[in-house]
């Protein structure tokens, strides 16, 4: 990255090129979900705030989770958690959340913890539904504006960071944002929002142009167009590194590095619950549920080192818990 860019040195000008480049960076085939997020939803909660109760509806939440997958790291089970939350339960808890963010918006991350209460929402979605509420103050924690404040010129410090998606992380996020929000307005004597903070970390970290990638791929009719896209992950692994292309429901390409580094981890995790068979069919979601209610944590923050952690405190599988045969006919898969 270069330096004129970095959080300590980027310019209110430098920051308005890399504002004017980000829709380029967006394909046309999530359009209507950005301007979900960006306008259409923030402005619903503004005239609900207006009327005396703010809070999301079951829809507006799918589809922030939708934007967010087709916007970042593609995660095909959390869309199925998030619907199974009630539309009730939706509305009640982003109520309650926007009401204790009201009451003290400097201790925002008690509002994350209360939307964690939904189904499928960890703090990385919470930010997202709370940045909607206050876009201005809360910035989402994407992946890529948590790897833009915290760059660092070394291996696996840059935009190959690690992020841990916990509250503690979102905190830092939160507070490097404020800080760089300070300094460009008083620079500019503009008002600069997490938002702006946000989009010009994804022109700089998101890889290559997503848009020029949807192009790319629209350019050649992909094989098996047809099918779910855990079916073309499937696909993806049979042909190897070294095989042809594969591409998703939307026309973006498979990664294949990525996709190895999963079914890597993937072997690991079954080494450890101690199950062994087809990797086809075993089933890594009720593994994943499984070390969740051991270590008190969310499905979705479960990751191999929680694996090794729940090893290390001495759980142990029951017996036929993980018969192959009981989970077949879920839909269950690495």
């Amino acid at each position: 990255m270069k330096a004129t860019d970095s959080p300590s040195e980027i310019s209110p000008a430098t920051l308005h090129t890399h504002l004017l480049s980000y829709d380029s960076r967006i394909p046309d085939k999530i359009q209507e979900l950005e301007e979900l997020r960006l306008s259409t939803i923030p402005e619903a909660l503004v005239q609900r705030k207006i009327d005396g109760e703010p809070f999301l509806e079951k829809t507006e939440v799918t589809s922030l989770v939708e934007w967010k997958l087709k916007h970042g790291t593609y995660r095909p089970n959390l869309a199925k958690l998030v619907a199974a939350n009630s539309v009730k339960d939706v509305r009640e808890t982003t109520k309650n959340a926007f009401e204790v963010y009201e009451a003290d918006k400097e201790d925002y991350g008690k509002s994350i913890t209360a939307l964690n209460k939904l189904k499928g929402i960890g703090p990385a979605t919470s930010s997202l539904l709370l940045s909607c509420y206050d876009p201005v103050k809360i910035p989402f924690f994407s992946d890529e504006l948590y790897r833009y404040l915290l760059w660092e010129e070394a291996k696996s410090k840059g935009w190959d960071r690690k992020i841990n998606y916990t509250i503690k992380e979102y905190k830092t996020l939160f507070e490097r944002v404020a800080s760089l929000r300070e300094r460009l307005e008083k620079e500019s004597g503009k008002e600069v929002s997490a938002i702006d903070i946000e989009k010009a970390a994804y022109v700089l970290g998101a890889p290559a142009s997503i848009a020029q990638k949807a192009k790319k791929s629209d350019a050649r009719v992909p094989e098996n167009r047809s099918g779910t896209n855990i079916a073309r992950i499937e696909d993806c692994r049979r042909k190897g590194m070294n095989g042809s292309r594969t591409y998703d429901r939307i026309g973006f390409e498979l990664d294949k590095d990525r996709l190895e580094e999963k079914r890597k981890d993937s072997k690991k995790k079954a080494e450890i619950i101690g199950v062994s068979g087809d990797d086809g069919k075993i089933c890594e979601e009720a593994w994943d549920d499984r070390v969740a209610r051991d270590l008190g944590i969310a499905d979705h923050e479960v990751r191999l080192e929680e694996y090794v952690e729940r090893q290390k405190k001495g759980f142990k599988a029951k017996e036929k818990e993980f018969d192959l045969s009981n989970k077949a006919q879920k839909g269950c898969w690495i």
